[in-house]
């Protein structure tokens, strides 16, 4: 997957609707193709989460999205601080089917005492189907997750991952 950073979000993102094996997938992308939002619609309504969206990037104009798009080939545009890009792209590099904990992340961006800054990171993660942040897990335990707890377990169950 090729990813893309900045600091700023986009002007124009176009929302797409998208089934997933967990269900509905919301996803922006920009004027020139690339992934820049993701989430999951499941147990509230679409307006509610581009309007969270919206709080977010408010300078960004979401439109609805036109035609058919192929996800798999649209890059990633990730927007968000330095350190949130490197703790994005250390979990982009993460396999399906595995997983890492939030110190292995403090640990692989050169900050192994901000562990909690890593699990903040996480959750700020803009599109988290994409950059699978599910894959994180505490030491002790599951973790969180932006979409709620059980979202992510289907996702793990869906790598045959086991808790």
């Amino acid at each position: 997957m090729k990813l893309r950073s900045s600091v700023s979000s986009p002007a124009c993102v176009a929302v797409y609707g998208f089934r997933s094996s967990v269900g509905k997938l919301l996803v922006g992308v920009t004027e020139r193709g690339e992934i820049c939002r993701s989430g999951f619609a499941a147990g509230r309504l679409q307006k509610d989460l581009i309007d969270e969206w919206r709080r977010r990037w408010p300078k960004t104009d979401f439109r609805a999205g036109r035609g058919a798009i192929s996800f798999a080939e649209c890059p990633v545009l990730l927007v968000g601080t330095a350190f949130q890009q490197a703790v994005w792209r250390a979990i982009a590099a993460i396999p399906k089917g595995r997983t890492a904990t939030y110190t292995d992340i403090a640990c692989k961006v050169g900050r192994p005492r901000a562990v909690r800054a890593v699990g903040t990171a996480c959750g700020a993660n803009p599109v988290p189907y994409f950059v699978p942040c599910h894959r994180i897990l505490a030491c002790g335990g599951i973790g969180g997750f932006s979409a709620g707890l059980e979202i992510k377990k289907k996702l793990l169950e869906s790598e045959k991952v086991e808790i």
